[in-house]
């Protein structure tokens, strides 16, 4: 989890590789210094060597004059005196022996100046072939890498051999010196030993140093990576948080633009992301745009949509499709249908083909509903889910059977009639009547022919209604003199049955605007139907008034009235509450319909309230005339 960071992992790199560069270079280094402190020494023992050759050949030319003149002025002595013999020989001997050591002594005491010998880091001797010290005679504790470094420099005249001893922790030096003093030569080597504490003091002083130079550059460098290494992660950081608000949905701009530190190449990528969430936007806000259209569609649709998933589940509903199945927390097709007893799957429907659909009717309480299954598919043709569209067949199931049974009342109500005038035709024509049967007869085909007369003239009227092609005289008028000229001519019919029939003017009723001869038509059909209707010396009151907006015509009656499951249906063309005697008073079952037709269109309406053996009570409202601007 770690190096999955990119910016970890360029540190980590970067890190790597600058401190493997520190290290190597400071290993280079302390070994470089330290074969600098070792050339050094070799150089210095070199250079001391040659100083001290020198001045031991001064230094035997010193002793040997001095040692002479010694020597002679002694020999005067004893010749003056004549007291000894002189051996000259002796005399020799004792000159060459007292050389020698004066000699040695000089050279040691040179060597002791010429090596800094005081110095502790540092040893020097002057040795014989047994490793034993010129001057005291002592055998030197040595190593036996210092004893070969010896021995290999007395093999080898006038070759130096410089070494590290690692067992004693220094450095050694060994140089054979051979010098001929008259007939002696005085053979030693110089041995000198450096202890390497001191190189390495100062080396420890060096790696210290370099140390702390190679974590400060670490720190800066580590500093530098960070702010180096964010200023490249950094906008891929707001490039990767922006892609994953890209996926949740949220579509903005990124905060960084080209001219950023972010630099060339990331500055580059951010204008590209940029100009990708523009195009994004743009086809968001159309898909947007597209989504909402089809949403508002889908939901003012009077169809019903349903649409589900390869698995079933459910994924859009509209309001209408929830209302005609009555969907409430059923979420999958199974739940859904199942309740329907519809005799298919969302298997065989997924498998169907483009072109196809699968049909089904369902009866739910008083509606009939038909159902449209079919696959919707992605752009690669392939099934994605199932979308149900239904519609709601009622009215037109109602309307079909509205159509056959105005089709069959027609054809009854055309029938009767003309199977009447034939009859009577073919009675007068077949037999021979006197003058009172035939004018018997004529009256009976005359009557049923006004009969069809009317009938087709109804239908016709109702046929104008359906094709919108009545012609409308609307103007302003009195409704209350209308309404009274309409009682006034059935006043004759009401009396012939012992009927009241009055008239009320209940206000101050303002002119209506409207066609007058349609409403005039609709008053009478009602007050007719009243007088039809309510038994001998039955009361039939009219009344007109106004209310808001709209004049009213209320007709009562005592009459028989109307059963409360046939007032529903009153207005409905053909129907009548009892045909056989409706027909008995030459009624054609269209005056109801037709009469709401013309109010309705007219701007006003018609209500009815009946009671069975009470009587019915029929209001009618007409619009006040509008005002001329």
């Amino acid at each position: 989890m770690f190096l999955k960071s990119l910016q970890l992992k360029l540190i980590l790199i970067f890190f790597i590789l600058i401190s493997t560069t520190v290290l190597g270079i400071g290993v280079y280094s302390i070994k470089k210094v330290e074969e600098v402190y070792y050339n050094g020494f070799i150089e210095e023992m070199l250079n001391t060597i040659s100083s001290f050759g020198l001045n031991i050949k001064h230094i035997k030319d010193e002793e040997t004059k001095r040692t002479d003149e010694s020597l002679n002025v002694g020999k005067d002595f004893i010749n003056k005196k004549n007291q000894v013999l002189i051996n000259e020989e002796k005399i020799e001997e004792e000159r060459e022996e007292k050389l020698t050591q004066e000699t040695i002594k000089k050279i040691y005491a040179n060597f002791n100046i010429y090596f800094s010998l005081n110095n502790i880091s540092r040893r020097g001797y002057l040795l014989n072939k047994d490793y034993k010290e010129l001057l005291t005679n002592q055998t030197v504790s040595l190593t036996d890498i210092a004893k070969e470094c010896i021995g290999d420099a007395q093999k080898d005249s006038n070759h130096f051999f410089g070494m590290k001893d690692k067992s004693a922790n220094s450095y050694i030096f060994a140089y054979y010196i051979n010098y001929n003093f008259e007939k002696e030569n005085i053979e030693f080597t110089i041995f000198v030993e450096q202890d390497s504490n001191y190189i390495n003091n100062e080396l420890a002083k060096i790696r210290n140093a370099y140390l702390s130079a190679i974590i400060g550059i670490l720190i800066v460098t580590i500093a530098i990576v960070y702010v180096t290494a964010r200023s490249i992660t950094k906008p891929i950081s707001i490039l990767t948080s922006k892609a994953e608000s890209i996926a949740n949905g949220s579509i903005e701009h990124i905060a960084l633009s080209s001219k950023t530190h972010a630099g060339y190449e990331i500055a580059r990528l951010v204008d590209t992301f940029n100009l990708m969430i523009n195009q994004i936007k743009g086809n968001m806000n159309e898909i947007s745009s597209e989504k909402n259209k089809l949403e508002t569609i889908l939901l003012h649709l009077a169809d019903g949509v349903l649409a589900f998933n390869l698995k079933g589940n459910l994924i859009h509903a509209n309001l209408a499709a929830k209302k005609m199945l009555n969907v409430k927390d059923e979420k999958t097709f199974e739940a859904i249908f199942s309740k329907l007893k519809i005799d298919i799957n969302l298997e065989k429907i997924i498998y169907l083909d483009d072109w196809t659909s699968s049909e089904q009717m369902v009866n739910i309480g008083d509606k009939f509903f038909n159902i449209f299954f079919a696959p919707f598919r992605d752009e690669s043709n392939r099934a994605s889910g199932v979308v149900a569209v239904i519609q709601d067949m009622t009215e037109q199931a109602k309307l079909d059977d509205m159509r056959k049974e105005f089709v069959a009342n027609v054809s009854h109500e055309l029938k009767t009639p003309l199977t009447s005038i034939k009859t009577y035709s073919e009675t007068m024509i077949e037999q021979d009547l006197d003058e009172e049967s035939k004018n018997k007869f004529m009256k009976v085909i005359l009557s049923e022919a006004n009969r069809m007369t009317r009938l087709v003239s109804d239908l016709l009227q109702l046929t104008k209604f359906d094709y919108k092609k009545v012609a409308w005289n609307k103007i302003n008028f009195d409704i209350t003199e209308l309404t009274k000229q309409v009682c006034e001519k059935h006043k004759i019919q009401a009396e012939k049955k012992e009927q009241i029939l009055e008239c009320y003017i209940t206000s101050n009723v303002p002119e209506v605007y409207g066609d007058r001869d349609g409403i005039e038509r609709v008053i009478t059909n009602i007050v007719t139907n009243s007088i039809k209707y309510t038994p001998e010396k039955g009361n039939i009151k009219v009344y007109v008034g106004a209310v808001y907006d709209d004049a009213y015509i209320k007709i009562i009656d005592n009459g028989i009235g109307i059963p409360k499951e046939d007032l529903p249906r009153v207005f409905e063309r053909f129907y009548r509450v009892d045909k056989a005697r409706s027909r008995e008073m030459g009624g054609t079952g269209l005056g109801l319909p037709i009469a709401k037709e013309i109010i309705e269109a007219n701007g006003g309406s018609i209500d009815m309230k009946s009671d069975v053996g009470k009587g019915t009570e029929v209001v009618i409202k007409v619009p006040l005339k509008k005002d001329k601007k």
